[in-house]
């Protein structure tokens, strides 16, 4: 997830690049708030807006947060141009999008408050007050409560089915693999590295093009099955926001989203490990709500 390339789908060129590389270590120094791995989903967690999600640390420390690793994520265009950096200590972010110093998470997301709700997590944009990411174990949408209409969605291990629809809808997707859509710009598809690749060669995805007939309407069926498939992120660009700031946002909220609902972690590194993990944790939830 950061470590791939996001490709065009209706041209084949490659849209975007997402870089994560260990950085030289440095002394430890207070920074933004963590990304946690797990949060406990107990009624204590519904609370009024004054409970504070984003700067909550995590209750168990990962081995990435114990040595402390920093790390640099960097996101390019097609042409080599930098657009957005995260700076990592350990899974403290740090947020640079074009030539602006976003900050922490509190920050890319305009609050420091969450509302909790016994399944739902939400939480604004910074951009437009009506605009909400909503999460739950399952899914990940942006809503407009203005309109009350989905800007946003992220398809988890789906199979895309293009369809004849007139109606251009934009997505991303990975063969570990994420897809991005947006109904006024194009498809993006992020895949894991073949057995092919070099080790340090960076996976390829693919943008397709929503204005493509090929991108029009499309039907996705999820196979629950961890790395088989792609996963899709379906949005509609906003006047007030860069593409690469809802392209960054859905990254940090699908990692928060595995945070909040106990779901196996983001990792770093060894993606194809992490894809193993988290088919064997898919298993033993079902296992156990099957024998109960």
């Amino acid at each position: 997830m950061l470590n791939t390339s996001l490709i065009d789908v209706a041209t084949g060129e490659r849209a975007y690049n997402i870089v994560t590389a260990l950085s030289p270590p440095v002394e430890e120094a207070e920074g933004p708030p963590e990304i946690p791995e797990h949060a406990s989903s107990s009624s204590h967690n519904v609370s009024s807006s004054s409970a504070s999600f984003l700067k909550k640390s995590a209750p168990a420390l990962s081995p990435e947060d114990l040595k402390g690793e920093r790390r640099q994520t960097t996101i390019t265009d097609a042409f080599g141009d930098i657009l957005a950096n995260i700076s990592w200590n350990g899974r403290r972010p740090d947020i640079t999008i074009a030539n602006e110093k976003v900050g922490a998470l509190t920050d890319l997301f305009g609050s420091s408050t969450v509302r909790f709700m016994p399944k739902i997590l939400a939480i604004p944009t910074r951009f437009d007050t009506e605009y909400v990411w909503t999460a739950t174990p399952d899914s990940l949408t942006l809503f407009d409560y203005d309109t009350e209409t989905v800007k946003g969605s992220f398809h988890q291990n789906a199979i895309r089915i293009p369809s004849g629809s007139k109606t251009p809808k934009p997505k991303l997707s990975s063969p570990s693999k994420f897809r991005l859509t947006s109904p006024s710009t194009h498809f993006l598809s992020a895949r894991s590295p073949s057995s092919r690749a070099s080790p340090h060669s960076i996976p390829e995805e693919a943008v397709h093009d929503t204005k493509s007939p090929e991108c029009a309407k499309s039907t996705f069926i999820p196979t629950h099955l961890p790395g088989l498939g792609s996963c899709y992120l379906e949005f509609t660009p906003h006047p007030l926001a860069q593409d690469i700031e809802i392209i960054l946002s859905f990254l940090m909220m699908e990692i928060l989203r595995r945070g909040r609902f106990s779901l196996t972690p983001y990792t770093f590194e060894r993606p194809k490990l992490w894809q193993f993990k988290e088919a064997r944790d898919l298993f033993m939830r079902r296992l156990r709500r099957n024998t109960i």
